[in-house]
């Protein structure tokens, strides 16, 4: 996994960033028609949300002497055509704090493009977060303590639009607090079906289930301090916007991966510890730590964050194997700021 920093202005970090990747032979793959068209589609919608990451999109693809048209047609389409519906997310408010954990879950063979980025805005939010993606997001915590991350849902059918990780940059860049999140998420033109968790400092927690025509919010049950997500949506009026056919097909294990961590969360009165959060996403018997050998997926990275100061650590393959370690960049820039 690299550990890229990027800050300065939206043009800057993308063009800063551009130039590094293509110095090392990226380059940004020719798109399809379709794609083209669809990104074509989508950009008035991301301009109206998230106008700065236009900007980041433009610098990357100007260092890397690549059509702006191009990279944007591949980050909106991103998630739209050909779902990989992975990860599980789940988030306890202890009392004093947030207990915050995600696996993410994918193609072994996706492993090289990971990376974990510090971003810091000149005019947002600076933020710890993870992707395969590098200009989007798949989950991230922002200096606030807002966390947030994906989890992916079989659907039937697109819409131009915000990918999921343009959508979680703009959460993690401009927002605060849960609320100020959920916000942005009701109001975007969503491109496919997809879960996102929220968290904050503050111990609120929310899922936020999203398809192309329909966007639902989610809280704990009754009684309940955490929440969970992975592949399928649970509030009753989303179930009809999957694909029907998934939860015995693709996301065959998604049920066990959410009952599983349900239970244990419920077991500990959703009184979670960092101990208790790897011991929830290294299990093996609920499929959370993922080991799909046969088609090569399985869990590629980890991470657990506490949100209050925050305390950010993250396992760089299956949480099973590999050591969880700290990651203070974030507090870095957040006690310079201090200062």
């Amino acid at each position: 996994m690299y550990h890229p920093t990027v800050k300065g202005t939206y043009y800057d970090m993308g063009h800063r960033y551009g130039t590094v990747v293509h110095g090392h032979g990226f380059k940004v793959s020719s798109q399809s028609k379709e794609k083209l068209d669809f990104g074509r589609e989508s950009e008035p919608e991301v301009k109206r949300v998230f106008p700065e990451i236009l900007e980041e999109i433009r610098g990357f693809a100007d260092a890397c002497n690549a059509p702006y048209e191009q990279l944007t047609a591949f980050m909106c389409s991103i998630g739209a055509f050909k779902a990989e519906p992975n990860c599980s997310v789940f988030a306890s408010f202890t009392g004093s704090d947030v207990v915050f954990g995600r696996n993410y879950d994918f193609l072994y063979s996706f492993k090289k493009y990971t990376e974990s980025y510090l971003t810091c805005p000149e005019n947002g939010y600076s933020s710890l977060g993870h992707t395969d993606v590098f200009i989007g997001r798949e989950d991230g915590i922002n200096e606030k303590g807002l966390a947030i991350a994906m989890t992916g849902v079989s659907s039937p059918g697109n819409h131009s639009g915000v990918s999921f990780c343009l959508a979680i940059r703009c959460v993690l860049d401009k927002c605060a607090n849960v609320d100020e999140g959920v916000r942005v998420l009701e109001n975007v033109q969503h491109v496919s079906t997809f879960n996102y968790l929220l968290a904050d400092k503050q111990g609120n927690i929310a899922v936020v289930e999203a398809s192309p025509d329909k966007v639902r919010v989610r809280r704990p049950n009754k009684g309940e301090d955490f929440i969970v997500c992975t592949n399928h949506f649970v509030h009753p009026e989303m179930q009809d916007k999957e694909d029907p056919n998934a939860r015995s097909t693709t996301e065959w294990d998604s049920q066990p991966r959410y009952a599983t961590i349900s239970r244990i969360l419920k077991e500990n009165s959703g009184k979670v510890n960092v101990r208790l959060a790897e011991k929830i996403l290294s299990n093996h018997s609920g499929y959370v730590c993922s080991h799909q050998q046969k088609i090569r997926l399985g869990t590629i990275w980890s991470v657990i964050a506490t949100l209050n100061e925050p305390q950010i650590l993250r396992a760089e393959g299956h949480p099973c194997k590999a050591s969880y370690r700290r990651d203070l960049r974030l507090n870095k820039v957040i006690q310079e700021r201090r200062m």
